[in-house]
């Protein structure tokens, strides 16, 4: 089908919102670990995260961590079961307001180290303070950890974990709250290691995306423990930040639907955005704001065949049922034709006689006998499956279902054929073709002593006296053509049935 691509609009520094991923810990043994150091001593540092709880903590869950499992060694950012932010120096602990942290929804949060005092806050408002005069920590220990503390112990993080940044330097407020929505294309001197966490892609299979990379250096952090594949353990949808700027939008009207460039599938209008990687700043965007045009149906055919139909477009039909034929065009979404078929199937114009009776194999069909030697007249009122006459001719039937019709082939009947048969007519046999049992309906209520089949060859394969119910169970018979003879003081009935 066709697809048109329209009207190509630069447009420039162009900030807008956009979800991109971030890590879903599972709360059991996930955890990235990085190779940066950390902020060593006594020196001031900020540690920064978006994250994502989607239920109350039972405990301490670990955040960020690096350091000595020792007294006044350890980083231990954390949130805890009272929803309060916590830092683990070993022995010197501090913590924020209760229900600091909400759930369900994106937080920002943040711990400053700044000469001795530390501060936390959450959604650049600060909720508690304390005092950390004793904080030193060594070199040559665990490096920088992400999801859960350092060797010791262990404290999973359970949720989505975002734009984690560690800083050299006390972050005032204000720099916190006016940073924490945009992400850093080039990394500030002071910001020392940075995990925008925006490989992978959102809940698919990532088994070969096992590393976080280090955007403010080349410490980056290896996955551990994590599926990766899955709505948790992997890969998931961020929060929505300012990623980058809008180089470029294009208008685009597409029959259906339309393949982005990044391979997502649109099949509803509207804005969406592809990001155009970068090896050395911020990824930047394309905006694509995209019109649909729907694919039309021009006609409906209602039809029917007799074994196939044939569209005018050369598609052969042979099964009932609803098919479509495309129309190419070069200006429009393509044309469809919508056809509605039935297959009848095919009739059956065989007849057998029995006397002066003439019988259809082919019961539910339409029928309408005709006089083959008057030029195929139809005979007034004969619409039955058979046909009874004395009079001398050549007789026919025609059958019809759907559009399918057939002429049987003409059966002359005259005054010596049908004496010489006439007891034929004393009797029916149905259901006919049957598959089980043989039913002898007696006409004239002859006396009945015996009844025999016979095969095509002559064989006699079913005998049969004393027959009061005049019923025969022929399921016992291979399918084929067989003849009954129906054994009577006056003479014996021969007649035609089908075994299925």
């Amino acid at each position: 089908m066709k697809k048109i691509l329209l009207l190509v609009t630069l447009i420039s520094t162009i900030q807008i919102g956009l979800s991109q991923n971030a890590l879903n810990f599972d709360g059991t043994n996930d955890f990235v670990q990085t190779t940066y150091a950390g902020v060593m001593g006594n020196t001031n540092r900020t540690f920064e995260a978006w994250i994502y709880l989607s239920a109350t903590p039972t405990g301490n869950k670990c955040i960020m961590d690096y350091g000595r499992n020792a007294i006044y060694s350890r980083n231990t950012f954390c949130v805890d079961a009272n929803r309060r932010l916590v830092y683990l120096s070993g022995g010197n602990n501090i913590s924020s307001n209760t229900n600091a942290v909400p759930i369900g929804t994106w937080a920002h949060v943040a711990f400053v180290l700044n000469s001795g005092t530390g501060y936390f806050y959450v959604n650049g408002v600060q909720v508690g303070t304390g005092l950390l005069p004793s904080v030193n920590t060594p070199s040559g220990y665990d490096n920088f950890k992400i999801g859960n503390r350092v060797s010791g112990g262990t404290i999973p993080f359970p949720g989505s974990i975002d734009e984690v940044r560690i800083w050299g330097v006390a972050r005032s407020q204000t720099e916190i709250a006016s940073n924490m929505n945009t992400e850093f294309c080039a990394a500030p001197s002071d910001l020392k290691a940075y995990y925008k966490f925006n490989q992978g892609t959102s809940g698919g299979t990532n088994t070969a995306v096992t590393s976080a990379t280090d955007d403010a250096g080349t410490n980056n952090g290896t996955l551990t423990n994590f599926a990766l594949t899955g709505t948790t353990s992997n890969w998931v949808t961020g929060k929505s930040i300012f990623p980058a700027a809008i180089v470029s939008s294009f208008s685009v009207t597409a029959c259906g639907s339309f393949t982005m460039p990044n391979g997502t599938v649109i099949t509803t209008a509207g804005t969406y955005f592809d990001t155009v990687s970068s090896s050395i700043s911020c990824d930047s965007l394309d905006s694509y704001v995209i019109t649909l045009s729907s694919v039309t149906v021009k006609n409906i055919v209602a039809d029917s065949g007799c074994v196939t139909y044939t569209t005018p477009l050369g598609m052969v039909i042979t099964t009932s049922g609803t098919y479509y034929d495309t129309i190419s065009t070069v200006t429009s979404c393509d044309t469809v034709i919508q056809y509605d078929i039935v297959i009848s199937g095919g009739v059956d114009d065989s007849v057998y006689r029995q006397g002066g009776r003439i019988t259809s194999f082919d019961t539910w069909v339409n029928h309408q006998w005709v006089r083959c030697d008057s030029n195929y007249a139809p005979i007034a009122g004969e619409t039955g499956s058979f046909i009874i006459t004395t009079l001398p001719g050549d007789y026919a039937v025609i059958v019809t279902r759907g559009t399918c019709v057939d002429t049987s082939d003409c059966i002359n009947i005259n005054p010596a054929s049908i004496s010489e048969n006439a007891l034929n007519n004393s009797f029916e046999v149905f259901p006919n073709p049957t598959s089980n049992y043989l039913a002898i309906k007696n006409l004239e209520n002859l006396a009945i002593t015996g009844m025999t089949i016979i095969d095509v060859s002559g064989k006699i394969v079913l005998d049969e006296t004393n027959n009061f119910n005049n019923v025969i169970n022929v399921e016992g018979l291979e399918n084929g053509v067989y003849f009954l003879q129906v054994k009577t003081a006056a003479g014996i009935a021969n007649m035609k049935f089908i075994k299925n």
